[in-house]
């Protein structure tokens, strides 16, 4: 079998419990014989990669992988994502854009809107923005499949001279209804973005308080991610769902915190407070906070780890009913909406994700191999011109 296993601390992965470690684990108790040779200068991920240079071994690979929900994971499912240059980030479109400004996404947005109205009529924010970013619109969205020859298809489908890449997470299906994610799209779509919004502000769905946002943004490690309504056969067959992007936070009390104890908290508010802050909120920060994490942190963004270490700072060793009611004057008015999207946490690549690489000199015969199937251009893209695109390609 000539596909094959690099993957970066592969010992230390197999000891761990979350998507990847099972992925490794299976693939390697399942595969035994694999070949590194070929493919020693290649780019080794955080998560375990695979090396494919045909569809017969891609379909046993992404069967061992989704098998994984059945066996350990219920409630989950695998979702794909093809690439045609295998050294692209995992970044919306928005994101990718130059010269992003506050309300750079709200103009394109309104810009749509305007010139066909008729198109978005009756559709939630959500499906809004999915049907835009299908369009080929920068969103805060970014396409993935439930099927994985669907994302095979666009791995290979163009940069010919590039390898393609597919990358399997494991992921909830959520409804875009649920408070968090209709938040997220109605605010991109129907407010005007303020650098100086405070997220306290910028909540306004009575069923999400600032502890929920907080905590499903930053605390659980997981990807927001969710199926649209199937509205025209292109995206039926598919297959797609789209990850939602919330924005990035600042957290004006970072530098204070670091500054107040060689320059003394007022001096410091006035200095690195960007607006009003309780001084005395500060004292009792610092004597609790883990200011030295911060120095080392690097920015005032916060990230995933920043603020689950911010706030067990304030937990005692018992559990505390009412917990959050007790600390939430920490927390109030202190983090600042970003035009800035956040990006994918770390941890969450390195334990979500697993990459497997399509040799650039294969896509070609990969392609044929896809069509034998029924999944080619005619079917990704059902309009005539595709059908003809691919009848076209068959003769050459």
């Amino acid at each position: 079998m000539h596909w094959s296993l690099r993957q970066c601390d592969y010992g230390d992965k197999m000891k761990e419990d979350n998507f990847a470690a099972r992925v490794a684990k299976k693939v390697n108790k399942e595969f035994s014989a694999m070949e590194k040779s070929d493919y020693e200068n290649e780019p080794c991920y955080a998560h375990p990669t695979f090396f494919i240079k045909n569809l017969s071994e891609y379909i046993q690979l992404v069967t061992s992988i989704a098998s994984i929900n059945k066996d350990d994971l219920p409630g989950e499912t695998v979702i794909f994502r093809g690439i045609a240059d295998s050294e692209y980030d995992l970044l919306p479109g928005l994101v990718r854009l130059k010269n992003v400004e506050e309300n750079t996404e709200k103009e394109l947005i309104n810009d749509f809107l305007t010139h066909r109205p008729d198109a978005f009529s009756g559709l939630t924010d959500f499906d809004i923005l999915a049907k835009m970013q299908h369009y080929g619109l920068p969103t805060r969205l970014l396409d993935f499949s439930i099927n994985p020859l669907v994302a095979l298809y666009f791995a290979c489908e163009s940069k010919m001279s590039k390898n393609g890449r597919i990358l399997c997470h494991n992921t909830f299906l959520q409804n875009d209804s649920e408070a968090y994610i209709s938040e997220i799209c109605t605010a991109a779509i129907r407010k005007n973005f303020e650098e100086n919004f405070l997220v306290d502000e910028y909540l306004c769905n009575e069923n999400l308080t600032l502890y929920k946002y907080l905590a499903r943004t930053y605390m659980y490690n997981e990807t927001t991610v969710v199926r649209p309504k199937y509205w025209n056969q292109r995206i039926a067959n598919q297959a797609g769902v789209f990850m939602i992007f919330p924005n990035n936070l600042l957290d004006r009390y970072k530098s204070v915190l670091i500054h107040a104890e060689e320059m003394g908290t007022g001096t410091a508010i006035k200095e690195y407070g960007r607006g009003k802050i309780d001084e005395d909120i500060i004292k009792e920060a610092l004597s609790k906070e883990p200011v030295d994490y911060y120095k080392n942190d690097g920015n005032n963004y916060l990230s995933g780890e920043c603020f689950k270490t911010m706030y067990n700072s304030y937990k005692s060793k018992e559990y505390e009913e009412g917990y959050w009611d007790k600390i939430k004057k920490y927390f109030e008015n202190r983090f600042k909406m970003s035009c800035e999207l956040k990006p994918l946490d770390t941890k969450i690549i390195k334990d979500g994700f697993c990459s497997i690489i399509v040799d650039s000199k294969c896509k070609k015969k990969i392609l044929r191999e896809l069509s034998y199937v029924g999944i080619g251009a005619d079917y990704i893209y059902p309009e005539l011109e595709y059908t003809a695109k691919e009848i076209k390609r068959r003769f050459e």
